[in-house]
C-alpha cells in the first residue's frame, strides 16, 4: 500500500475530498494538470465555455472537487516559460518531464475550491501532476 493510498479513503474508486493543510499568507497552493489537445481552442473548451446551463468538462471530470473556473489558467505550448514565473529550475524540469510530451498545462489555484474539501484525479483527458506551493 502506498502513502497516497493510506492517506485517502476510496469511495467508488475515487479519493475522498479533504481540506489541505493551511498555508502562511505569503504562500499559495497551485494544482497542475496536463493534457494533449489539438489546439488552444480545444483546451479552452475543455476548461471553459459560454453555455452557463451545463458545467465545463473539466468540472465533470473532477467529481471530487467544486471548481470555480475563474481560478483556472490554460497554458498551451510555451509551458516552461510560464512555469519559470513561479517555480525554480529544478521543479520546472521535473514538471516538464512528468508531462511526457503533452502540450497543455492547466493551473488551478487553491481559491478555485472555495474553501471546500477536494480531491483531484487523472482521467482520460488530463493527468494530475500534483500540487505545488509558491510565493504570492
Amino acid at each position: 500500500m502506498t502513502f497516497w493510498t493510506r492517506q485517502r479513503t476510496l469511495i467508488n474508486g475515487d479519493p475522498q475530498p479533504k481540506l489541505p493543510t493551511a498555508l502562511p499568507d505569503d504562500k499559495l497552493r497551485l494544482h497542475l494538470m496536463c493534457g494533449q489537445f489539438d489546439s488552444v481552442d480545444d483546451a479552452m473548451t475543455y476548461c471553459f465555455h459560454a453555455d452557463s446551463d451545463t458545467p465545463e468538462q473539466l468540472i465533470l471530470d473532477q467529481p471530487g472537487a467544486f471548481i470555480d473556473t475563474s481560478f483556472v489558467e490554460v497554458v498551451h505550448q510555451k509551458i516552461a516559460a510560464r512555469l519559470f514565473e513561479f517555480l525554480p529550475q529544478k521543479e520546472v524540469d521535473r514538471t516538464i518531464a512528468k508531462m511526457k510530451g503533452t502540450n497543455t498545462l492547466i493551473i488551478i489555484t487553491e481559491d478555485a475550491f472555495g474553501g471546500f474539501p477536494y480531491a483531484l484525479t487523472s482521467n482520460k483527458t488530463v493527468f494530475y501532476l500534483g500540487p505545488c506551493v509558491v510565493d504570492v
